[in-house]
């Protein structure tokens, strides 16, 4: 592999201008007065914040550790509106969260949890969200400099349009793993695109990120995995002059790993300290049973084989109700017993797998129609809280930051979310539209040229990244607009660097200069 010289500011101003990126990506939380939060974001600070408690004693845990009294059930990975909304009706969702419980969901990390307590203890979450802008404005830097974009102009021209007219400041500041979702696409497709333009640190740093990505949201890993099989067979597939995919396969081996790893040694952790090892929610059941054929295999072949059989006369019914409705004639697993709550967890894969093949044809288009409306199905509704969801998050919240709360742009209704997502998703599409015009033109202009350019083969993987976490979503939860928001930004990423990798450039000696 041809290595590229790569010209450029001096380290230290690359480092600042890194820094100031992050800064400015962090512009939507100040103007709102805070993070923003999810009904699920108190969870993730209240695990890592009671582990601390039992380990190292009550003296160090903070007031998240207690601040979920009386409230929705914490422990929930995925909780809507539509859930909420049905749960703050019914009291017998309501209870204490304890220190002793001995059955511990699964599903919501641990490992970002940790980011998140570290914001709380530090005050306001404010490192929290640094960190977040921060991955995403080193990301950028490492992606302009292995396309040999150096200028520093260049980079503050695509940080401005990634924090003005893509959601990625907003998902930077959102308390919840997403914007990770979005760095580990752009990360592993630089590993197969450019990876001989990339240092020894850069290949730390973008494998660091993706394995960050893979131990904070179970998504992740699945993205990573088509992305590897996608750049890998390009990488090993053609005999003309291609990328080298060995740094990839590579990156994407340790990162996946990680993730196995670190689910295991959660759970063994869980099963020390409880006896029991954390149990899932039937997220692939419940899927099924919405689409139909689980439904139908429930009341025709069933028959006693899975624990979910009992709830048959419940169905048909949608995923958020079949796991968090609380009602006797609609709700499953938030009724449901803890020993059948556990079964109902350890079975759906078996249960998914015998849908599949007493009704093959009819759950393969129900996913085929779920992944593609998932694909269109976007929005920042989350960045402007539904009264159901303000008030859960105040009654989950200790008392000095509900107050702070409060005062939030987001909790007070006053974002234009609207406005903001119709110019994001314009700024998305035409953007894709240039991107695939640039390489189309590249195409014809140089038609003998082995192979994609390394900017043309970004594009093209972090698209097959963004309909993969389409696919991963669509297919096994709930179709929910913040999923493919959450990585859209990385379009105009790609085509911002393929057009100045495609742009006249001036000589080497002269890339030195801070322009």
């Amino acid at each position: 592999m041809v290595q590229f010289p790569v010209f450029g500011p001096p380290a230290w101003r690359r480092v600042a201008a890194v820094v100031l990126g992050a800064l400015a990506l962090c512009w939507a939380a100040l103007v709102n007065g805070g993070p923003f939060l999810h009904p699920d974001s108190i969870g993730y600070v209240r695990g890592p914040d009671v582990a601390v408690a039992k380990l190292a004693g009550p003296r160090f845990e903070t007031p998240w550790a207690k601040a979920d009294q009386g409230a929705i059930d914490q422990s929930r990975s995925t909780l809507t509106t539509a859930a909420l909304t049905t749960a703050a009706s019914a009291p017998a969702a309501l209870g204490a969260a304890s220190h002793d419980d001995n059955g511990v969901m699964g599903g919501r990390s641990i490992y970002y949890g940790l980011l998140a307590y570290l914001g709380a203890v530090t005050g306001g979450f404010w490192l929290t969200v640094f960190i977040q802008g921060l991955g995403v404005a080193w990301l950028v830097e490492i992606v302009l400099r292995a396309l040999s974009i150096t200028g520093l102009r260049a980079y503050a021209g695509v940080m401005a349009l990634l924090a003005l007219a893509t959601p990625a400041p907003f998902f930077v500041a959102f308390l919840m793993p997403d914007i990770w979702v979005g760095v580990a696409i752009g990360a592993v497709a630089l590993t197969f695109a450019a990876p001989g333009r990339l240092k020894a640190l850069d290949l730390a740093a973008l494998g660091a990120m993706t394995a960050f990505a893979g131990l904070a949201h179970n998504s992740a890993p699945p993205v990573v995995l088509a992305l590897a099989a996608a750049g890998g067979a390009y990488g090993l597939s053609r005999r003309s002059p291609a990328p080298n995919p060995w740094p990839g396969l590579l990156v994407c081996a340790a990162a996946l790993g990680c993730a196995v790893a670190g689910n295991l040694a959660f759970s063994a952790m869980v099963k020390h300290a409880t006896g029991l090892p954390p149990y899932m929610p039937p997220f692939l059941s419940a899927r099924v049973v919405a689409d139909g054929p689980g439904t139908r295999f429930v009341h025709e072949r069933c028959a006693g084989a899975f624990v979910v059989c009992r709830y048959g006369d419940r169905f048909p019914t949608g995923v958020d109700d079949f796991l968090w409705a609380s009602g006797p004639n609609d709700g499953v697993f938030e009724t449901a017993s803890p020993k059948d709550r556990r079964a109902l967890g350890d079975e759906q894969i078996r249960f998914v797998l015998a849908v599949a093949r007493a009704y093959p044809l009819e759950q393969a288009m129900a996913t085929a129609r779920n992944i593609a409306a998932q694909a269109v199905t976007t929005e920042l509704s989350d960045f402007d809280y539904k009264p159901v969801v303000a008030a859960s998050l105040s009654a989950r919240s200790p008392a000095a930051y509900d107050r702070v709360m409060r005062g939030t742009l987001a909790y007070r209704n006053g974002w234009p979310v609207a406005a903001f997502w119709g110019l994001q998703s314009i700024v998305a599409l035409a953007s894709a539209g240039a991107a695939i015009g640039a390489a189309v033109h590249a195409a014809r202009a140089a038609p003998g040229r082995p192979g994609a350019s390394p900017a043309v083969l970004l594009f093209a993987l972090i698209v097959v990244g963004i309909a993969a976490n389409a696919a991963v979503c669509g297919a096994l939860s709930v179709l929910y607009g913040r999923y493919e928001a959450r990585v859209i930004w990385t379009v105009p990423l790609a085509a911002a660097a393929l057009a100045l990798s495609a742009a006249p450039r001036r000589l080497p000696a002269s890339l030195g200069r801070s322009g």
